[in-house]
């Protein structure tokens, strides 16, 4: 059984607070689309990222980088850092069935999760510049 992800956490980093409000709340069915794909290898990589959700204080490069690969692997993208997932199993599924339309569901979420910190990084980065533009003026 999987671990829930805390959401309650001291993390000042609102996007790690984000991530893990998703996977709390979707994890376990990313963990299933994961394992659909990829066979043992997707799954291992879908709980390593839930692993270091856990742990992590602020959202890291690593965790990013594993946000993406993630998605890439659910997208069928065929080279992720060497990894190409065994998609034996996927051939073999119906694209009209249940699983397929939920894994498509799962890779849109996790798309727009991507673009949302992706637009709260843009945000922060515009902060970070307001001092500077008012000293400048």
């Amino acid at each position: 059984m999987l671990r829930k992800i805390p959401t309650q956490t001291l993390s000042a980093d609102p996007q790690l607070a984000t991530v893990r409000a998703h996977f709390d709340e979707h994890g376990t069915a990313l963990c299933n689309a994961a394992a659909l794909i990829g066979g043992g290898a997707g799954i291992a990589r879908a709980l390593r990222l839930m692993s270091a959700l856990r742990e992590a204080s602020r959202l890291d490069r690593t965790t990013r980088h594993r946000l993406v690969d993630l998605h890439r692997l659910l997208s069928l993208d065929p080279v992720m850092d060497g990894f190409e997932p065994d998609l034996t199993s996927w051939v073999l599924l119906d694209p009209a069935s249940a699983e397929v339309e939920q894994i498509c569901l799962l890779t849109d979420q996790l798309h727009a999760l991507l673009v949302e910190i992706g637009e709260r990084d843009e945000q922060q980065d515009a902060l970070a510049l307001e001092p500077w533009s008012q000293t400048a003026a």
